[in-house]
Order: C-alpha cells, then structure tokens, then sequence
C-alpha cells in the first residue's frame, strides 16, 4: 500500500512539475528577451551576454501614460462590478420561486454575448453620450458587461452561506438590507477577493474594449500601447517583453497577496 501510494504522490508530483513548466515557458522567454541586445533576440533560449536596460527605456517611453490609464480604469470598474454584483446576487440567492430562475438565466445569456457582436453598436453609443476616448467611458464599458459574470460568480457564492444564518439574522431583528451589509458581505470577503482578482485580470488585460473605445495617450490603456510594438514592417521584441513583464507585475501581485482568499472564494466558501 505504501508503494502505491509513493508512487501515486510521485506521479501527482510529476505531472504538477510539467504543467508548471509548461506555464513557466513564456515568462521565463520573455524575461529573457526583454534583457537581450538587438543581436542576441533571435537566440531564443539563451541567456542575455549582459543586461540590456534600454528594451525598458524604449518601452517606458513609447507605453507614456497608459500604464497609469490602465490603473485608472482597473481599479474603480472592478470595485463598481463587483459591488454590483454583489448586490444583484443577493436576492438571487436568496429568492424562492421560479421568478428569480427566469432572471438568473436571463442574466446568464448576457455572459454568452461575444463582444464582437455588440462593438459597433457600442462604439456608436458610447460616442453619443460624449464618453469615447474617456477613461469613464471604459469604466461603464466594463462594468456593464462584467455584471452578468460577477452577478452569477457571486449568486452561487452565496447560496454557498447556510441559510440558518439568515433566518437567525431575521429572528434578532435585521433585516435583509442590515443582514447584507453588516453580516453577510463580511462573511463573503473570500468570494468578493476572487472575484476582485478574476475582474483585474480580464480588464488589466482587455484589448478588443480599448481598441474600439479610445484613441489617445488620454485614456489609451496599457494594452493598446504594448500592441503598438507589432506593426506590419516590424516587430521590437526587447521592448515589448520589458513592456509586457511591466504589465503583468500589477496583477501578479494581487494574486500573490490575495491567493489564500482567492482560493477559498474559489472554492464557493468552504474555509467558512
């Protein structure tokens, strides 16, 4: 039995090693070119002769303000959609009947809507209202279309609370308002983290929003200025690595800082 188990755990283990490796690969190559010289970029694998600091320059200069333009549109519309879908969450939680069934599959298509379908319609309205190339056009933008994912994501979050507290809460005098405010969302604070951290990523991230929406160094994000590195002549490798490691930094370390909770929020609340 012990054999069987050794080698169980030695395969688990195996198998664990590749598939980081295999995650590792392209951050380890871009860490790599984003050090090398022009001449060294096309040996792929190999390590930097030296450390070639100007990729980072060309990148800071060429990026401007777009990595402070990412920051101001990641974090006020994951704070707006996660709240929102907090909210929009709890009554479908918590509701009985088949009418908060309808509602939540009728939230649920809008998670099926490709972006490409609406972009020109988007683009149309969000040019009417006076918010195109604005950094609180893009906040509208994400948050709108984050509500039915984090409305989903935080339902089954709470459904996950025993009910009992609930009815315990009623019993004492709270109502539904006071019981989420004051019980229920401070009982969630894995769930509100994971969400937080799976919003940063996909807005730090999108690209297809800031193409269509903006068309400045104004409200430009930080994806739009790394993609000007490819163009149809060249491509600056050195540069958008540096660029590209510069980018993930941010969210990087929301992960690292929040990965307990992260897990857990994952997890529906099982560290409850």
């Amino acid at each position: 039995m012990a054999t069987r188990v050794s080698a169980g755990r030695v395969s688990a283990y195996f198998i664990a090693i590749v598939v980081a490796v295999i995650f590792l690969a392209p951050l380890v190559v871009a860490t790599l070119t984003a050090f090398k010289s022009p001449r060294e970029i096309t040996q792929v694998l190999s390590f930097p002769t030296q450390l070639y600091l100007d990729n980072f320059v060309v990148a800071a200069n060429q990026m401007g303000r777009s990595f402070l333009n990412s920051l101001a549109i990641t974090i006020p519309a994951v704070i707006f959609s996660v709240v929102l879908g907090a909210i929009g969450g709890y009554p479908l939680a918590y509701m009985r009947g088949g009418s908060s069934r309808w509602i939540y599959f009728f939230l649920l298509t809008g998670m099926l809507v490709p972006f490409q379908i609406v972009q020109i319609p988007l683009f149309i309205f969000i040019r009417t209202i006076g918010l195109y190339d604005t950094i609180p056009g893009m906040w509208l933008t994400h948050t709108a279309y984050s509500v039915p994912f984090c409305t989903f994501f935080m339902r089954n979050f709470f459904a996950s609370v025993p009910r009992s507290m609930y009815e315990a809460a009623l019993i004492e005098g709270c109502g539904p308002f006071g019981y989420f405010w004051r019980l229920l969302l401070p009982a969630s604070t894995s769930g509100l983290s994971a969400l937080a951290i799976i919003q940063s990523r996909y807005i730090w991230n999108d690209l297809l929003f800031g193409i269509t929406l903006t068309n400045g160094d104004e409200a430009q994000p930080a994806t739009v200025a790394i993609a000007g590195f490819v163009s149809g002549v060249q491509v600056q490798y050195g540069p958008l690595m540096a660029a590209t490691l510069v980018s993930v930094v941010p969210v990087m370390a929301a992960y690292l800082i929040f990965q307990k909770s992260f897990v857990r929020g994952l997890l529906g609340g099982a560290g409850k």
